[in-house]
């Protein structure tokens, strides 16, 4: 069983039914159609421990779900989607113990949830309806967002899989000028390019996608310039708003932007293509693994697996040599115990 197995079993646990009513009224559905309590806590002191992207908590055994309301913005329905997540794991045949066997249960677990969430939340139809017959646009983010209720990221992350190749949907942060966030659709055959958006990355006061005025679109082929001097071309599609630019990054000119296509190289990171959970989270990158345990370097903490179990290790209250926890007794490993 793979991770998106689980994901399947989990949603199918929801009738078609439901998963509509579901997608336009998160909270009214959980009650009337599932029977569960969802409450909104001002101040929830208590949080999941193991990560996902929720600020929510569950007593599922009571049939309760309780979140922090987010008036603002609709990351409080991720939430209650998230805690519908654990809902459903417990009631799907064979996901638990599936979770179980993995080397970090706890993050896997919040990874699925995430991922349910997400798709009830924005369905596929959903998705490609809003796109319909023409190519991705900016634009197109930002009614999927009005017409449901998900917030800007997955909604970007929702419309990305519909790129027709390498390319992007980016949301770039208008007072800090950095990537808020980019949801990368690889190339189908050759993968990750080595240029590309990615979250975090400053761009500079003159940036032309800074300088766009809100309300306002434009498409053109742009260089995107890494922050150690590499750069590429893409053509570009983008709409301003008040806080944010959003703008769809493609390696083709689905929009026909331009008269002229200049033949120009694209470089891809050759590495190999790793999978990991770590931070709370699942993580895909390029690179190389740890010689020693052959698992990835988490890319937040910078840690392989046996580099994690190292610093999991507290020492012997009698002999001070370092042990995994569940190895000591009273604080004394084995042979100081006999």
């Amino acid at each position: 069983m793979r991770l998106e197995d689980c994901v399947d079993s989990v949603i199918g646990q929801l009738s078609p039914d439901v998963r509509v009513r579901f997608a336009s009224a998160p909270a009214a559905t959980m009650e009337a159609d599932l029977g569960l309590m969802v409450r909104a806590v001002e101040s929830l002191a208590s949080r999941r421990s193991e990560g996902g992207a929720c600020d929510g908590v569950s007593f599922l055994q009571d049939g309760v779900v309780l979140y922090a309301p987010t008036a603002a913005s609709k990351r409080q329905n991720f939430t209650i989607a998230h805690e519908l997540g654990h809902w459903l794991v417990e009631k799907t045949p064979g996901v638990y113990d599936w979770i179980a066997d993995q080397d970090e249960p706890g993050p896997v677990l919040e990874t699925i949830c995430d991922r349910v969430a997400q798709r009830l939340l924005i369905p596929e139809l959903v998705s490609a309806a809003t796109i319909g017959t023409g190519p991705l646009r900016a634009q197109h983010l930002i009614s999927l967002h009005d017409n449901t209720h998900a917030s800007r990221p997955v909604c970007a992350i929702a419309l990305a899989k519909h790129l027709p190749g390498l390319g992007a949907v980016v949301l770039i942060d208008r007072y800090n000028h950095s990537v808020a966030h980019a949801s990368v659709n690889p190339h189908p055959e050759r993968g990750w390019p080595k240029v590309f958006p990615w979250p975090g990355q400053v761009l500079g006061d003159s940036h032309p996608l800074l300088l766009l005025p809100p309300g306002k679109s434009i498409t053109r082929r742009l260089s995107w310039r890494t922050p150690w001097g590499d750069q590429a071309d893409f053509y570009v599609n983008a709409i301003g708003e008040d806080n944010r630019v959003i703008a769809v990054f493609s390696d083709t000119d689905i929009w026909n932007a331009v008269t002229f296509h200049p033949t120009t190289g694209r470089e891809f990171d050759t590495r190999a293509t790793l999978k990991g959970f770590c931070c709370g989270t699942g993580f895909e990158m390029t690179g190389y693994p740890c010689p020693s345990c052959r698992e990835p370097y988490c890319p937040r903490c910078k840690h392989c697996k046996c580099q994690r179990q190292i610093l999991r290790e507290v020492a012997c209250t009698a002999c001070f040599l370092q042990f995994q926890p569940h190895l000591l007794v009273n604080g004394r490993c084995e042979d100081c115990r006999s």
